[in-house]
């Protein structure tokens, strides 16, 4: 990644964060996701991403289906992305809803740096989660203005 910051330590911060995923004739499903993350050794990527019961998005979530994850900081714009495929997926714990109502604090300061309002930010933010765990694949920088470069 670009100087200063490795791809676990921006996922620890107040990141947006863009999951995709696709269906078996390959179209197209993006998502929210909070309260990211990433083992420690940065292979498997735990977030809550908002899936209703019976959605595309919940249907796109079994096992072995490909998926992507885009985090990016709101106010310097780094970027990076990891791709891989659904290890497992379920119901967040109340730890992992606690952690999501972290992360969307975290992010409405965030916004709010950048001149989005805490009442236009809240309505970004839905209430059916399911928690996923990814297998990393790959992972790159997507940082505007910077050479896109594998990370992994």
């Amino acid at each position: 990644m670009g100087p200063g910051i490795e791809f676990a330590e921006l996922v620890r911060q107040a990141v947006a964060v863009i999951v995709a995923t696709r269906d078996a004739e390959l179209r197209p499903e993006i998502g929210r996701a909070w309260a990211p993350v990433l083992s420690e050794d940065g292979v498997r990527l735990t977030v809550c991403i908002e899936a209703a019961p019976g959605s595309t998005m919940a249907n796109n979530l079994e096992p072995g289906s490909p998926v992507a994850a885009t985090f990016a900081r709101l106010t310097s714009h780094t970027t990076v992305q990891m791709k891989g495929w659904v290890k497992e997926s379920g119901p967040p714990t109340q730890e992992r809803r606690d952690a999501v109502d972290e992360h969307i604090a975290n992010l409405l300061v965030e916004a709010a740096e950048v001149g989005v309002p805490e009442r236009l930010a809240r309505t970004l933010v839905g209430t059916d989660l399911l928690t996923v765990t990814i297998e990393i694949a790959e992972a790159f920088d997507d940082t505007p203005g910077s050479e896109t470069r594998r990370a992994t």
